[in-house]
């Protein structure tokens, strides 16, 4: 048990926010996060046998996520169904930009950036980490992220429609 508690304390906030990520929806996140613990509690006992345990609960991870697409595949059209690795080519441009406009926002705005949208870490537990209000976290992320928006209309030449991002030119450099 001890093996699988070190584990999982150290790959929860990781596994949350890659999950956040995948499924675009905190309930079916965090009812997989409760699966995936579950299981390892079942295997707890073989737990401090593995060799990377974080490796095992983000396979696990993954195949929970898996499997509910396969549900969800049954129950719906396969022509109208979108897998994930579909990601639109303006997005994955769009990706090539992000990593070089980071490093040019502040420390703080990058860091509750970092932990709140790319790593799933709540903007309550936020606060509490750093000690601050939820307010004043609400405040600062909401001006990280239009720093970040603006750096990527400007340096990014990022241009968005009634749908979201529309347009996308890569700027070198």
């Amino acid at each position: 048990m001890k093996c699988l508690m070190k584990a999982w304390g150290e790959t929860e906030h990781q596994l949350y926010g890659w999950l956040i990520k995948q499924t675009q929806s905190q309930q079916e996140t965090e009812d997989i996060m409760q699966e995936v613990f579950l299981k390892a509690m079942k295997n707890s006992e073989r737990f401090c046998t593995l060799e990377d345990g974080k490796s095992w609960l983000f396979r696990v991870t993954k195949n929970l996520i898996i499997d509910r697409l396969r549900k969800k595949m049954e129950c719906e059209d396969i022509e109208e169904f979108v897998a994930p690795s579909e990601i639109p080519p303006v997005m994955t441009q769009l990706q090539t930009c992000l990593p070089r406009l980071l490093p040019k926002l502040t420390d703080s705005e990058r860091d509750i950036i970092e932990q709140c949208d790319l790593f799933g870490a709540t903007q309550l537990d936020y606060a509490t980490r750093n000690g601050l209000t939820l307010s004043a976290t609400k405040a600062r992320l909401r001006r990280a992220r239009n720093e970040l928006k603006h750096k990527l209309i400007v340096e990014c030449k990022v241009e968005q429609d009634d749908s979201g991002v529309c347009c996308f030119k890569r700027i070198e450099g």
